[in-house]
């Protein structure tokens, strides 16, 4: 389900996983796309519940109470009307904030009927790991995002042609550095598709 509405996303807005383009998924491409929602993302340093009500407001946007106001989170999504809008703490490294807005984004595509007008994320697990269905759900489609099936098996494809081989280890350093993401969330995403070598 969720690689259908990625492989449906990608379509829609001319982003096809093209193995042989080398680089990071334009994240920020998605996040513009989106239209119904539309979904807008800030990075913002010390990022908490009484951040995310400022930033919004600023945005004129009316915000009701939204819990513990200094309760520091890694990520934030807050839905209003057909708009949402997706925060992560500028306090992480790139690859982090990475999947954290990728995962907002799945709680906006995903889970926008039963989510609420928010979804707090005090931490974000960059593998299967998460509390709830939901939580589970978006870090699946960050993965799936972040790192495109078609990417990771023609990259294990060429390190088995060079060396005969495709030890995981290897794998996952190239594909992090390649993708932009963290080797925990590499090696989330090669163990769910089973490749590599131990």
């Amino acid at each position: 389900m969720i690689s259908d509405i990625i492989r449906e996303l990608r379509q829609k807005f001319g982003l096809p996983a093209d193995p042989s383009r080398r680089g990071p998924v334009p994240l920020d491409r998605f996040f513009r796309e989106m239209a119904g929602p539309r979904v807008a993302h800030f990075a913002v340093p010390d990022l908490t519940r009484s951040s995310v009500a400022d930033r919004l407001r600023s945005q004129g946007v009316t915000v009701e109470d939204l819990g513990d106001p200094g309760e520091r989170l890694a990520g934030f999504i807050f839905a209003a009307g057909p708009a949402a809008w997706a925060f992560v703490t500028a306090d992480d490294i790139l690859p982090r904030r990475r999947f954290t807005a990728a995962h907002e984004l799945g709680h906006a595509v995903l889970h926008r009927d039963r989510m609420g007008r928010y979804v707090a994320d005090p931490t974000i697990s960059e593998a299967d790991g998460g509390a709830t269905e939901m939580e589970r759900e978006a870090n699946r489609f960050a993965a799936e995002l972040l790192m495109p099936e078609e990417v990771v098996r023609a990259r294990e494809a060429e390190l088995r042609a060079e060396h005969g081989c495709c030890p995981r280890g290897v794998l996952e350093y190239r594909l992090a550095a390649e993708l932009l993401v963290s080797a925990e969330a590499v090696r989330y995403r090669l163990s769910s598709l089973g490749v590599g070598d131990d």
